[in-house]
């Protein structure tokens, strides 16, 4: 309870648990940052992950926005940006 007298507030500890939970493991996930995309004939973007640069298709880019590495992918950095 918070608050004094009658207008006291009840807390709901499970959830206050579990929304801290489901910020941290928003804090710790894997950051990408497109910084040029490619359209045409077919799509391709050059992300940051964790300092490295990497060429992806768009599936593979849905892949890493949605928390794969790009280890489980098997891509390999490219050269930084000029």
């Amino acid at each position: 309870m918070v608050g004094d007298g009658p207008n006291k507030i009840s807390i709901d500890m499970s959830r206050h648990v579990a929304q801290r939970r489901a910020m941290a493991k928003w804090r710790e996930r894997q950051r990408v940052f497109v910084t040029h995309q490619t359209f045409g004939d077919r799509y391709s973007a050059r992300v940051l992950v964790d300092g490295e640069y990497y060429d992806v298709s768009r599936g593979e880019l849905e892949s890493l926005l949605a928390g794969v590495t790009p280890a489980d992918l098997e891509l390999y950095p490219v050269a930084g940006e000029d």
